[in-house]
């Protein structure tokens, strides 16, 4: 069973709630191991002195920390290449692509793995009252797909 699974739109704070659930664990002088994309990893180093950081791919520095007793977390994992589910792992991610139920299963999907490692639940969060004009820019400038992925949060045709 995983930790913490969310699956909302873009700009919605995702990194923030992750960083703060992180920082909650190194205060209790727990390891924690934060996966990212490549060009997040200096701002989360900042955000979290004390945990690992690593761009998506990149190894894990010898010695530094156990793996197998670390608590990991992966930001934007649907967008990554090398992500595991760990008992206890925290992700989250807006979705990169939409799921055909009938085509995506567990068995081929990373995030439906997860939805399913999670009692097949996830938070999702929206931007707060007020916005609409962000909503109603992603409404003129992305096609259908894009806006319900990037927009609403959705991750299912």
């Amino acid at each position: 069973m995983i930790a913490y699974l969310e699956i909302s739109p873009r700009l919605t704070g995702k990194t923030t709630r992750l960083c703060a659930l992180a920082r909650d664990l190194l205060a209790q002088g727990r390891q924690v191991i934060f996966v990212c994309p490549p060009g997040c990893c200096a701002d989360i180093r900042r955000a979290l002195p004390g945990a690992v950081v690593l761009g998506d791919g990149e190894p894990l520095p010898a010695f530094v920390v156990d793996p197998d007793s670390a608590t990991w977390f992966y930001d934007e994992f649907d967008w990554l290449q090398n992500v595991q589910v760990r008992a206890g792992g925290y992700y989250a991610t807006t979705a990169q692509r939409l799921r055909d139920p009938e085509l995506d299963t567990p068995a081929v999907d990373l995030l439906l793995q997860l939805l399913e490692a999670n009692g097949n639940r996830h938070e999702r969060h929206f931007w707060p009252f007020g916005l609409n004009g962000l909503a109603e820019f992603g409404a003129a400038t992305e096609d259908r797909d894009s806006y319900r992925l990037m927009y609403l949060g959705e991750f299912l045709q």
